[in-house]
């Protein structure tokens, strides 16, 4: 699992974020807390953001009292075995655990420490070496450390600082055999990692192997760059299917002609490439299945663009069935797959099936990413069904999982407004409503229910 920048982290993290920085300009530490720890939750590897939750630590540590501070270490050592004991079995949760600790005290050396090991077993170099650079700063001295944190440079591919601090601490440690050793590894890794040929030298690849990586990497690099734009993806396809033919197993070209296929408006060649893809494996995918309805899916939408309005109609029409069959089906493929439940609880939903939809969103709250989403949708059905009290306990349920009041919250408190508007109870609807007016006044039309019951009031 790579470390991800900004523009690559998905749109729901890149916004708690930068939610997290606006309350963090504020001072508003601990809202700020919350904000990068739902960010980091959903991307672990999100660099960007773990530094700025740090420096959200530091200034925090820098307000609380003294006897404050004393209770957050007591409470922060006490987690440390836990994290020792994840970290042997789950090295995301150990992360997590890692930062509960810094929460209390960011310059604490074991809590970094935890967070170092944890990163570099979930192969974040990054997050690894920025957790070593504070345990050196305040040991700077330690030999073992010091052999540690180099190691953390290399891996982060700075083979030269690691040279210079080891020189360093050969000077404080002279004759010594370790750092003599380290030393020499340190000069053997830079001098086959110029040129990659460190996999020439382990006897992993051969000369013409190191120079297909780096045509590779050049190739990646293109396709980045210009994905975009229609002319490069045809010259890509032509180039991956001429490489093809001599790789024809190669799954992550197959793969990646399907999708390029699929940009330029190839459907039927596309989905040619995913079927390709999953005979080749010689096992199904889910994610490929989906893959080739989400194809087909695309391949109705163009059409519907393409047609006049009569038939843009119908093809709806038929979209929609298509939809619900195909999503039936993999749900059914796949029933461990909860994200595929869920979506069919929705297209149930939208469709005005509301028990199917109700026993699809039951099943598929078991998935933690889609839990207060089924949750509310689970709410939005019993008060189709005109249940409204188990409506507002299951929405109720929702909002006490939600820390952050974003739009899913909102919309949360709106329909749970609603339904005990539904109910009568004035009183606690209009509170619902209020929550939302305080933060965003254009929301639907909660403006207009605040203040005509204000109004009502005289």
């Amino acid at each position: 699992m790579p470390e991800k920048t900004k523009k690559e982290v998905q749109p729901q993290a890149r916004e708690y974020f930068e939610k997290g920085i606006t309350a963090l300009r504020k001072d508003n530490l601990d809202y700020a807390t919350k904000l990068f720890e739902q960010a980091l939750r959903r991307e672990p590897g999100f660099f960007e953001c773990r530094e700025a939750l740090r420096l959200n630590q530091f200034k925090r540590s820098g307000k609380k009292s003294g006897l404050f501070k004393m209770f957050g270490k007591t409470t922060s050592t006490s987690l440390l075995p836990k994290g020792q004991l994840a970290l042997k079995k789950d090295p995301l949760e150990a992360i997590e655990v890692a930062e509960q600790v810094l929460n209390d005290d960011p310059y604490s050396v074991m809590g970094n420490k935890l967070l170092a090991d944890a990163a570099t077993a979930a192969g974040f170099p990054r997050t690894a070496l920025f957790a070593w650079d504070l345990v050196m700063q305040k040991h700077p001295d330690d030999k073992a450390n010091t052999m540690r944190y180099c190691q953390a440079l290399v891996n982060n591919g700075d083979v030269a600082k690691a040279e210079e601090t080891c020189t360093a601490l050969a000077k404080a440690h002279p004759g010594d055999q370790e750092v003599l050793q380290l030393s020499k590894n340190l000069t053997a890794s830079r001098t086959l990692s110029e040129g990659g040929y460190d996999k020439v030298a382990s006897g992993e690849s051969d000369y013409r192997a190191v120079l297909k990586d780096e045509a590779e990497a050049v190739l990646l690099e293109q396709e980045n760059r210009r994905s975009e734009q229609e002319s490069t993806a045809e010259n890509l396809i032509k180039e991956y299917e001429q490489r093809l033919v001599d790789e024809p197993e190669n799954l992550k070209l197959i793969r990646s002609l399907a999708e390029l296929h699929s940009r330029v408006k190839n459907f039927d060649k596309s989905v040619g490439y995913y079927e390709r893809f999953n005979k080749t494996n010689l096992r199904s995918d889910a994610a490929v299945d989906r893959a080739i309805v989400d194809t087909k899916l695309l391949q109705f939408d163009w059409r519907i663009e393409q047609a006049g309005q009569g038939d843009a109609g119908e093809l709806e029409v038929e979209r929609n069935a298509f939809e619900m069959e195909q999503i039936q089906r993999l749900s059914d493929m796949y029933p461990s797959d909860l994200s595929l439940r869920y979506d069919l609880g929705v297209l149930q939903f939208e469709a005005g099936e509301i028990t199917p939809a109700i026993q699809s969103f039951q099943r598929s709250q078991a998935n933690p990413h889609k839990e207060i989403p089924s949750l509310m949708h689970m709410g939005k059905c019993f008060a189709k069904r005109g249940m409204n009290d188990m409506a507002a306990g299951t929405l109720q349920k929702a909002l006490d999982k939600k820390e952050i009041m974003d739009d899913e919250k909102m919309d949360l408190h709106y329909q749970l407004g609603c339904v005990l508007d539904s109910m009568d109870r004035t009183e606690e609807s209009i509170e619902q409503f209020k929550l939302i007016y305080e933060r965003d006044i254009g929301y639907r039309d909660v403006a207009d229910r605040v203040d005509a019951y204000y109004a009502s009031l005289g």
